[in-house]
């Protein structure tokens, strides 16, 4: 199985890459931070921004690859018959790390997302951006918190505390989702380099 890492700051277009192919190509795609959901579901808590970031902190504190072990033993059943896995939400090289371990290195890519803090703080309104980037009603409620800038910060400084920008640096490719400077660069564009980067391999 050949399994592609994607890795970026919030809102920087991984799951709206991730599930366009799997829709066209049938192509699972576990996100990690669905781990959160159902471990907040577990302890019967209230979806909001504490409560997400105080099951994180639990979660971490036991294993750095915490998410990534619990989400691939938890949707096994979705993808252990397929020949190419995205696997989303990665932000530490200890998970990049864990992956290769359990796929094997030679089976592993990394791509890596980039835009602007702007231009993701942004996107948090966008009316589309559930339908293309989660199933779970938690991630609606979720961004209702992050459109207050204060909570966006935290979460941008959260990620970055967990090692996302190592995580980043281990990226083979990257893929460039901004789209207010030039080179202009649209999702059709974004979502091209994206896809030849996958299936090419």
């Amino acid at each position: 199985m050949k399994v592609f890492i994607l890795v970026g700051m919030q809102l920087s277009g991984k799951s709206s890459h991730g599930h366009t192919l799997r829709e066209e190509k049938g192509i699972p795609m576990i996100e990690t931070g669905h781990a959160v959901y159902h471990e907040i579901k577990h302890q019967g808590l209230e979806v909001n921004h504490t409560n997400t970031s105080k099951i994180i902190k639990e979660l971490l504190s036991k294993d750095p690859t915490a998410f990534t072990q619990a989400i691939l033993e938890y949707e096994y059943e979705n993808y252990k018959d397929s020949s190419i896995l995205l696997l989303n939400g990665i932000k530490s090289p200890a998970e990049i790390d864990f992956a290769r371990k359990h796929f094997g290195t030679k089976n592993i890519k990394v791509l890596g997302f980039h835009a602007s803090q702007n231009t993701r703080f942004n996107r948090v309104k966008n009316p589309d951006r559930f339908k293309v980037s989660g199933r779970y009603l938690e991630k609606t409620q979720e961004d209702q918190d992050l459109a207050k800038w204060d909570n966006f910060i935290s979460r941008e400084i959260r990620e970055i505390g967990l090692g996302i920008g190592n995580a980043l640096a281990f990226a083979n490719d990257i893929i460039i989702t901004e789209d207010k400077i030039w080179p202009y660069h649209s999702f059709k564009h974004s979502y091209k380099y994206f896809r030849g980067c996958v299936l090419s391999k």
